[in-house]
């Protein structure tokens, strides 16, 4: 069985909205009702676990009810750190063995060839998560200055993460630690390695007003291509 965490645990302050960027329009729909359509598309019989911010559970009715097709199995509120939020995806999960991606919610472009990809991956190998290279150049800076990594050796990570089920469900039984930046740390703490799949480069993530106005470009340049679908 194949399960979907999908985190929207923040409320989205550095949008400076009224609105939570999970559910700002995006080519007329909200961004989170695209982000669903493509797991869909790539498995239509995917779980899926909605981790929400409690003060947001309104908004997310709104949304159902404007777009049926976005209801989701379960939702539940979300914690104080993202490890948090996962660990209550997790806990409302069905007992048992399967296949969990955990997806940040305002990644609503990740291709359905790559969803599959990792989900593949992960049933080969117990875990695996997509990256693509670095484009920008990086320093490292610390209390002697600051000097150039090797940008060749280095991958920006992406979501969705895809784990075995009951392994991560182990894993994530530990407290929680500063360094527990996304899932694949929470992982690899508990002694276990990952598979790096290849992501995309249109798996943007939308934090700021700037990636929104990305988004709507790639959105619109994807329509003219389909011939306007």
């Amino acid at each position: 069985m194949r399960y979907l965490i999908l985190v929207a645990g923040g409320t989205g302050t550095r949008m400076n909205r009224p609105v939570a960027k999970q559910f700002l329009p995006l080519g007329g729909r909200p961004v989170i009702v695209h982000t669903l359509e493509r797991f869909r598309e790539a498995y239509p019989d995917i779980h899926v676990v909605l981790v929400l911010h409690e003060s947001l559970h309104p908004d997310w009715d709104e949304v159902v009810r404007a777009h049926p097709e976005a209801r989701v199995d379960r939702v539940v509120d979300g914690g104080a750190e993202r490890f948090h939020s996962v660990r209550q995806g997790l806990e409302a999960l069905p007992k048992g063995q399967g296949w969990v991606g955990i997806h940040d919610a305002v990644r609503p472009f990740a291709e359905v060839d790559t969803i599959r990809r990792c989900y593949a991956a992960a049933e080969e190998s117990g875990a695996a998560v997509p990256v693509v290279p670095v484009k920008d150049t990086i320093r490292q800076v610390g209390a002697q200055g600051s000097a150039p990594l090797n940008r060749a050796a280095l991958r920006a990570v992406q979501t969705p993460q895809v784990f075995s089920l009951s392994r991560l469900r182990v894993a994530y039984e530990v407290g929680y630690k500063d360094h527990f930046t996304d899932d694949a740390s929470v992982w690899e703490f508990g002694g276990s390695d990952v598979t790096l799949v290849e992501g995309d480069l249109h798996n943007i993530k939308i934090t700021t007003p700037e990636d929104l106005l990305s988004a709507e470009a790639f959105l619109s340049l994807r329509a003219a291509s389909n011939g306007g679908r």
